[in-house]
């Protein structure tokens, strides 16, 4: 009977060694110590729960924590809240902590980014100013600028007023634009009701400004009465017939 050589016997040992190992489940062994990336993804997971309502126009970037730290693993899901308040903008701190039987607790830094191109300012602009079409742009954010109530569509600011001045490239938002007044006071308006598919139109004077939308008081030209409507133009108010 003829025997395998030492080294044929060696290479045979391996290959079925090798064979052995590639079947078994992989496992990586992290040891006692929490990985720091599931504990970023704890603090990630929960500010996107919370921004659920702007998913898609939102990119959440958690910090890594101090390598040197080292947290006992948890035997139990880890837990992420964020402080009661908190904003969700720009940076903010989210509590990520374990309640196994070695428990602890951090709060790690989370950024929140826009994801979109929002509505920022093409030139520096002055207060008061009413935007046209030039005026604006379309550009996404810097890291750490907030997103926070910007507006991502040109034709939802063309035409309003700006509330104070802005720098190029600064993103506007709701916070910063007020309709521009349509009807100033002591202005002659023609006011106007409408019911069932028939207008009557009567020549009035507005009694203060108004903005499009506005209800504002007008005084009927040819009674004299004071009545409330609705600016509708520059020109036009109507009169809500209940």
């Amino acid at each position: 009977m003829r025997y395998p050589d030492t080294e044929t016997a060696v290479s045979f040992c391996g290959l079925v060694l090798s064979c052995m190992l590639l079947s078994l489940p992989v496992h990586a062994d992290t040891g006692p110590w929490q990985p720091h990336g599931e504990i970023r993804d704890a603090a990630a997971k929960a500010v996107r729960s919370a921004a659920a309502d702007t998913a898609g126009t939102i990119e959440v970037v958690a910090d890594s924590p101090d390598p040197r730290l080292q947290l006992r693993r948890c035997e139990e899901p880890l837990k992420a809240v964020l402080p009661s308040g908190t904003r969700l903008a720009g940076r903010l701190t989210v509590e990520v902590s374990c309640s196994g039987n070695r428990p602890w607790r951090l709060y790690l830094p989370v950024r929140i980014e826009s994801s979109r191109p929002v509505v920022v300012a093409a030139r520096s602009l002055t207060r008061d100013t009413i935007l046209a079409p030039a005026d604006v742009r379309l550009a996404k954010l810097g890291p750490g600028v907030s997103a926070y109530g910007t507006v991502t569509e040109p034709a939802q600011v063309i035409g309003q007023k700006l509330r104070r001045p802005l720098e190029a490239g600064a993103p506007l938002s709701a916070a910063l634009l007020d309709a521009p007044l349509l009807v100033r006071r002591g202005q002659q308006v023609m006011l106007e009701a409408l019911a069932g598919g028939f207008a009557v139109r009567v020549a009035g004077v507005a009694k203060a400004d108004g903005a499009l939308g506005q209800l504002i008081e007008v005084q009927n030209g040819s009674s004299g009465k004071i009545v409330q409507a609705v600016v509708r133009s520059e020109r036009t108010v109507e009169v809500l017939l209940r």
